[in-house]
């Protein structure tokens, strides 16, 4: 895409714009479960895919993979976030949710570390490089997205604004989450940091950890919510698309000349 553009820059918009547009998409039609092609585990900057001359890998060896920082405690099996609301509705608490944890499982200045990437040669790969100040996974901002895992109810709808970095989540629900089932919504740690993180829920109460019973550590909310309609909605952290953490504001036209991204007249 763009005649490799984001190999030699490591500017991945265009693809993250593009893949951000296809997952709206199948959120906004509420189909149930897709396929994502390709996965290569060869892939290369300088062979693509290795069949045909295709370049479709959401993975290359040549690229950084997310930062990954969870931790699980299996003694306390606590989570770094926990709303305080009660189920009971005379409470006060009702319904009010909070994030309180000193924990945090990625913050700006390890994220800034982490989402380096190496520089791009066209006569070498797969080989390690000085690192660059550019993000440098293939457009994964855009396809590692919150979705719900099991709901107590019925999806009405859900969705994730990439730009905004906001999931929301509305249930129809003929009776309510038990302790033992709750509603449970994959969280990307990329996008909703347990520090950082805003949730606001129609009712009842939930709470972020890490789980490590699907095959790997993956972090999720749980939801206790009760009957009728309900909303769920997490704001993270917000960021301009194919920008490293710390560096966001937007280019001034001088910055976009001096990138050859537009021309003089």
């Amino acid at each position: 895409m763009d005649d490799k553009y984001a190999y030699k820059t490591g500017d991945y918009t265009s693809q993250i714009s593009a893949m951000d547009a296809n997952h709206f998409a199948l959120e906004g039609c509420g189909a149930n479960g897709f396929t994502l092609w390709v996965y290569m585990a060869k892939n290369n900057h300088q062979w693509g895919d290795l069949w045909n001359g295709e370049d479709l890998s959401i993975f290359s060896v040549d690229d950084k993979p997310l930062p990954l920082r969870l931790e699980s405690d299996p003694a306390t099996n606590k989570s770094a976030s926990t709303s305080t609301a009660s189920l009971n509705h005379s409470s006060p608490s009702y319904s009010q949710s909070q994030t309180s944890s000193p924990d945090t499982l990625v913050d700006p200045k390890n994220l800034q570390t982490t989402l380096s990437t190496p520089s791009i040669s066209s006569t070498q790969t797969g080989t390690s490089a000085d690192l660059t100040s550019h993000p440098g996974y293939r457009a994964a901002e855009a396809y590692v997205r919150p979705s719900p895992i099991a709901t107590v109810g019925n999806v009405t709808s859900y969705g994730f604004d990439l730009r905004n970095a906001t999931f929301t989540l509305l249930l129809t629900c003929d009776k309510p989450a038990t302790e033992d089932t709750p509603t449970e919504v994959f969280l990307p740690e990329v996008h909703f940091p347990r520090e950082g993180s805003e949730v606001d829920v129609s009712g009842g109460k939930w709470t972020i950890g890490v789980d490590d019973g699907e095959g790997g550590l993956i972090q999720k909310l749980k939801w206790w919510h009760g009957i009728g309609e309900q909303r769920l909605t997490v704001k993270g952290i917000k960021r301009r698309q194919g920008t490293a953490v710390g560096n966001e504001e937007e280019e001034g036209y001088l910055e976009q000349c001096q990138q050859n991204r537009c021309g003089v007249m």
